[in-house]
């Protein structure tokens, strides 16, 4: 009877275990949907800076070939 007193508080703890680690696992999956969301926002805005970056570029080298033939 001891033996088996032994096994079920062992099997209560295991199973405190997988629900604390569940929980756990459920808060990193949130903060990581979180991060990728903040990726792709930086991604995007990485991009769109880029694309700025080429329209100044275009633009100054516009105004350098209009200086040039004054």
């Amino acid at each position: 009877m001891e033996n088996l007193d032994i096994l079920e508080n062992k099997i209560l703890a295991l199973l405190e275990l997988v629900g604390a680690l569940k929980k756990d696992n459920e808060g990193l999956t949130m903060k990581l949907i979180e991060k990728e969301e903040e990726v792709n926002g930086l991604k995007q805005e990485m991009e769109s800076l880029l694309g700025e970056k080429e329209q100044v570029k275009q633009k100054v080298a516009h105004l350098i070939k209009c200086v040039e033939t004054f």
